[in-house]
């Protein structure tokens, strides 16, 4: 694999732009579950993404050149575009280029009828699509009788929270490539004039909210709670970090009065001022908190230095009702494997593959790696290149970081990565629910209690089919 050059600049909310060789991708979705033998008496594994990337087409390489007898077929729902010659790869945080809601669709409704029908690929990306549904409906393989059976993956050369984080009933359907940590920066400078303390080990969302409206109401440069936050996604946020205490199982939860009270605190805040949709640049600094979903490792060491004069200080998102005091995560690649598929040790052994420490210390890798030494290599990299020039990096009002990271800076993000061990995201189908119904109530033309009621029904139907 090539070496590839970094040019890198950094904006208010951390952008990096990457040199990769631009690939075609073949937008022929799966059809039928492949047969154990393919041309040439090869076993040919079929593979379901939304889109192919740069890393898993070289991943797809190494592994075919490495195992001779295997060929890697990747499906994909949209298309990429096509061309030669060296292209910018942009990735930005926290939200980044969206998929399109269309696309999405696409691809939940292509692989869910293929599913359903028994057919369908080999290997399965899961991260836009209910998993915890179709593992109950017996469309997923346990993945733990594959690991048990592989002498050669070592569990504690992984970050098993994140890996537990996906089980369900205690059993591994989905195993994630590579993760994204959900962060809250908060304003320290601000909090500490106020003679704010902030507990964030087990926060709720309700302190986390009445901590910022103070900061707020006692005056001083507070413009706001936060800014830049719609509120169809401040709600989702809340949904997808607790979302196991909403739903379990079958059953919903979202008519509790805490979530109709939560809705109610919400709404309230936006219609007074203290929490804003839009960011305005000249109002940069004078927010209480920025909450973000972090996709890269090098984010973590330097993003506190570019923020709040030099003092932000990273805080865990609350989750869970704050029972757990953890980190959640969410995850751009997770996998798992039909239970139909004929070739379950062939998909397992290309998974494995990917993670491998030879293919998450590749630099084309985008997001945090599960394998704890191919982060920790993540980082020292981030912190060299920042050092030689290779990586620029600027915040609001031209705020640039210092690269002289100790030892004990560095040791402290490793031990905070160790706490990612919440899994903060849910069925894509109850989240649009959620977005749908909330609307009617920041419209005004439904109460809370009424949302949340429309909410628990559409979402316990659902559950159901």
């Amino acid at each position: 694999m090539k070496n590839h050059r970094i040019t890198t600049v950094f904006l208010s909310s951390v952008l990096l732009s990457m040199p990769l060789s631009a690939c075609s991708s073949n937008s022929k979705p799966a059809d039928t579950n492949s047969s154990p033998s393919a041309n040439n008496g090869r076993t040919t594994v079929t593979v379901s993404v939304l889109k192919k990337d740069p890393f898993l087409q070289e991943a797809e390489r190494l592994f075919e050149e490495a195992n001779p007898n295997i060929d890697i077929d990747i499906r994909s729902y949209v298309a990429t575009p096509e061309g030669g010659g060296e292209k910018r790869m942009v990735m930005r945080s926290p939200e980044g280029d969206k998929n399109s809601e269309a696309d999405l669709e696409k691809y939940r409704t292509g692989v869910n009828a293929e599913l359903m029908s028994g057919k369908g690929t080999d290997l399965i990306a899961l991260e836009n699509l209910p998993y915890a549904k179709y593992a109950d409906k017996k469309l997923l393989a346990n993945l733990d009788d594959l690991i048990q059976k592989d002498s050669g993956f070592r569990a504690s050369d992984y970050y098993t929270g994140v890996f537990n984080s996906m089980k369900l009933d205690g059993k591994t359907f989905a195993i994630p490539v590579h993760f994204k940590m959900n962060m809250t920066l908060g304003n320290a400078p601000l909090l500490a004039e106020k003679g704010i303390a902030v507990d964030d080990s087990k926060w709720t969302w309700k302190e986390m909210l009445d901590l910022g409206r103070q900061a707020v109401q006692s005056g001083g440069n507070a413009t706001a709670v936060w800014t830049g936050k719609p509120k169809t996604d401040l709600i989702s946020d809340i949904v997808m970090s607790q979302y196991g205490k909403l739903v379990t199982g079958k059953k919903a939860a979202f008519d509790a009065p805490e979530f109709v009270s939560l809705l109610e605190q919400v709404g309230d805040m936006y219609d007074k001022g203290q929490i804003l949709e839009t960011a305005d640049m000249a109002n940069a600094g004078k927010d209480v908190f920025k909450s973000m979903s972090v996709p890269m490792p090098m984010q973590l060491l330097f993003m506190p230095q570019m923020m709040y004069e030099g003092k932000g200080t990273i805080y865990a998102t609350p989750s869970d009702g704050g029972k757990k005091g953890g980190i959640t995560i969410t995850s751009d690649l997770m996998f798992g494997i039909n239970e139909k598929s004929k070739n379950k040790a062939e998909a397992w052994k290309f998974l494995q593959f990917l993670l491998s420490e030879n293919i998450q210390s590749k630099p084309g890798m985008m997001g945090f790696a599960v394998h704890k030494a191919s982060l920790e290599k993540q980082l020292r990299q981030s912190v060299e290149q920042l050092a030689s020039g290779r990586i620029k990096l600027q915040g609001p009002n031209g705020a640039t970081p210092s690269g002289a990271i100790d030892e004990k800076q560095f040791q402290s993000i490793l031990q905070l990565v160790e706490k990612a061990d919440q899994y903060a995201a849910g069925d894509p189908n109850v989240l649009k629910i959620v977005k749908e119904e909330t609307q009617a109530f920041f419209n005004k033309s439904k109460t809370a209690k009424a949302a949340a009621g429309l909410i628990q029904n559409r979402v316990t139907t659902y559950l159901n089919e």
